[in-house]
């Protein structure tokens, strides 16, 4: 397996495992297949595993396949969806969803802790479902206030190596994020030929990940490329049945 350099990381495998397909977001699997991949994975060189709470049961597959022994050099990910909520629950949020993510995978420390929410300017209304934009975005002044400090002082307990963001949210606010200090460590970037956000994008205007992908670069912020094949939409074939 191809080596990247992938920042404050260190050498990584070119290839990450998503598990999206693992906690049954891309169609049903047996817990044995589940494991499989995993495994699969590893002795193909993979040493990343992309995971997040909404990834249906992904954490708890990883927790049950290696039972907290991860084999040397595997690195983790994990995310929290946080929204925009009240102000006093930020810290909370963040912290809860984190340890039941270490709870559920029977890990005591994440490598990487994204943001799994787009970021948006405090007055921004969305074009797609702007009722709910609380429950998906997170608005700028939460982000850089509390958001941010949170990151830092779960980093600083040994609790996660490095935090970062989904950058699939409003263009400008999330170039602003990259150059914003203290800057997340990560990124993760669509990137596809069709430079596609499909569903991610819920914003009126282009989703231009090429001029996030050179912000990033700029402000040294390494990237972990996610969509790469639009959600299947540039495979030949997928094979088993979708939900609705």
């Amino acid at each position: 397996m191809k080596k990247n350099s992938f920042g404050l990381l260190g050498q990584v495998s070119a290839l990450t495992l998503g598990g999206g397909g693992i906690g049954q977001v891309w169609g049903a699997n047996t817990r044995e297949e589940c494991v499989a991949t995993i495994h699969a994975a590893i002795d193909a060189g993979i040493d990343l595993l992309d995971t997040a709470p909404m990834y249906g049961n992904c954490e708890a597959i990883v927790g049950e396949t290696f039972a907290g022994k991860l084999p040397a050099g595997l690195r983790t990910t994990t995310k929290c969806g946080l929204g925009t909520p009240a102000t006093s629950d930020v810290e909370k949020t963040l912290t809860s969803s984190l340890e039941n993510s270490l709870k559920t995978m029977r890990l005591d420390r994440i490598d990487i802790f994204f943001l799994h929410s787009n970021i948006c300017a405090d007055d921004y209304v969305y074009a797609i479902r702007p009722d709910r934009q609380d429950t998906f975005a997170t608005r700028w002044s939460m982000y850089a206030e509390l958001v941010i400090p949170v990151f830092e002082k779960l980093k600083a307990a040994g609790k996660i190596g490095h935090w970062g963001i989904t950058a699939s949210g409003v263009p400008d606010t999330i170039i602003r994020a990259l150059k914003h200090t203290p800057k997340p460590a990560y990124a993760q970037v669509v990137t596809n030929l069709l430079d596609s956000a499909g569903s991610l994008r819920r914003y009126a205007e282009p989703a231009r990940p090429r001029d996030i992908l050179q912000a990033a670069n700029d402000s040294g912020v390494s990237l972990l490329g996610i969509r790469a094949v639009q959600a299947g939409a540039l495979t030949a074939q997928i094979d088993r049945e979708l939900s609705a």
